[in-house]
């Protein structure tokens, strides 16, 4: 799927209407979730995660790369080194 350009393109534009599988689709709703409201995040957000194969170990590294990429992203834009 990374080499296809179309559908990297549907993902950049708006993940809600690309050809997710379910469980692309519920990695992508918890990594909006958490990116912008992560106060919100219940165990309901867990559970439909682990319906979706994912594992306790998955989520926490779901949880991480999500955070990480925020945190780096609010970094560069603080110095103002991202146009």
């Amino acid at each position: 799927m990374a080499r296809d350009e179309t559908f990297a393109l549907q993902v950049k534009d708006d993940y809600t209407k690309a050809s997710l599988s379910s469980r692309e689709r519920a990695i992508a709703d918890f990594a909006v979730k958490v990116t912008r409201s992560p106060n919100a995040c219940s165990p309901a957000d867990v559970e439909r995660l682990r319906a979706e194969g994912l594992s306790d170990d998955d989520v926490l590294s779901l949880s991480e790369i999500v955070a990480y990429q925020n945190m780096s992203t609010r970094i560069m834009e603080s110095l103002s080194t991202v146009e």
